[in-house]
């Protein structure tokens, strides 16, 4: 399954995926997962949560390539059949793509949850009514 948190740049979006992946403590039976690009929440999130920050897949001042993501979350999941919440925070921003450029990597999203039976949780920096044809399948 996947859950889209949804909203233009400002809009709270960081905090609400850390406040969920704070809250998702306490009722995970598995372990919960939070990626991003950064170290700057390392002070939000419970100790509880699994930080892992996608920035030291970088080479230089290039992107990280769609690919390498895919396969870098591919890992973290085959690594550890007990996550239960993999949180991915600026997903856009890690690939520094815009959403109308991600169809490929929202549908192996959804395959991968399907697959690890992982809920994946997503920030997306575009409102809903904004959204690609190829989004609509992951809307509420």
């Amino acid at each position: 399954m996947i859950q889209l948190i949804t909203g233009s740049k400002g809009t709270g979006k960081t905090k609400q995926i850390i406040d969920m992946a704070n809250a998702n403590v306490e009722s995970a039976k598995g372990d919960v997962v939070f990626l991003t690009d950064t170290d700057r929440y390392m002070y939000s999130i419970r100790y509880q949560v699994r930080i892992v920050n996608a920035s030291c897949l970088k080479r230089g001042e290039a992107p990280i390539s769609e690919e390498a993501l895919i396969g870098f979350i591919k890992g973290v999941l085959a690594g550890n059949h007990d996550i239960e919440t993999l949180y991915i925070d600026g997903a856009h921003r890690i690939m520094q793509k815009t959403v109308n450029e991600m169809e490929d990597f929202f549908n192996d999203m959804f395959t991968v949850a399907q697959q690890t039976e992982t809920k994946i949780v997503l920030t997306v920096s575009e409102d809903e009514d904004k959204f690609p044809e190829f989004m609509q399948k992951y809307r509420g």
